[in-house]
């Protein structure tokens, strides 16, 4: 089993209705239907969020109940804040990004990570090799202390919207969300989602969201 920090919308959010709409799409004009679905596969297990803290199994001798207690004692630093985001090419694929500085959000999931490590479980060394591929320096440094390279420094927040596509598929998608999105989009950052995996492949759930509670009205 593994466990993931993810920031996910409210139910019912303008946020939320749009990529449940999203990810319910079937077909897009000039993606075959096939395709559409292959492009929307690992969106769908992973579910509509962005990540804060990437999965991963608890240590030895660390209990679930643990992980919570550290996300509520973490989650009572924050208050919540508003992310306006953008469509955005990411490493090859599309994705909503930040439309501004994302200084808050990057503090948000560095804090995440760092107070999380010490309960999640070392990756198995097929695993760490496996990962490892493409990596830079600092990108492999961080994989193996903190089980996932793309954090800290080499965050970047962002809400995928599909696997990675070709140029002209890109385009497609693009011409289909741009107008569905409206001229702004905005993530209320105001919970931290506690996601788990039950087992391997399995589509992630939202197990509860733990409010950003940081000067708070009682």
């Amino acid at each position: 089993m593994r466990y993931a920090v993810y920031f996910c919308p409210a139910a019912g959010s303008a946020l939320d209705t749009f990529g449940r709409e999203w990810l319910a799409t079937e077909t897009v004009p000039g993606i075959a239907p096939a395709r559409m679905q292959a492009l929307l596969a690992d969106v769908r297990r992973y579910g509509w969020h962005a990540t804060l803290s990437a999965p991963g199994a608890l240590a030895a001798g660390i209990a679930y109940d643990e992980l919570r207690q550290a996300l509520v004692e973490l989650a009572a630093r924050f208050a919540a804040f508003e992310l306006p985001l953008r469509l955005d090419n990411l490493a090859g694929f599309l994705a909503l990004r930040p439309a501004v500085d994302e200084a808050a959000v990057r503090t948000l999931a560095a804090q995440c990570v760092r107070r999380l490590n010490p309960l999640r479980a070392p990756l198995e060394r097929a695993e760490l090799q496996r990962r490892s591929a493409g990596l830079d320096g600092v990108e492999l440094a961080l994989l193996r202390q903190y089980g996932y390279p793309f954090v800290l420094d080499r965050y970047r927040f962002h809400m995928t919207l599909a696997a990675p596509t070709d140029e002209v598929e890109q385009a497609a998608l693009h011409a289909w969300l741009a107008p569905r999105l409206g001229t702004e989009v905005s993530a209320r950052i105001d919970a931290l989602s506690l996601c788990r995996e039950a087992e391997p492949g399995a589509a992630f759930e939202i197990i509860e969201r733990i409010l950003l509670r940081a000067g708070a009205v009682a």
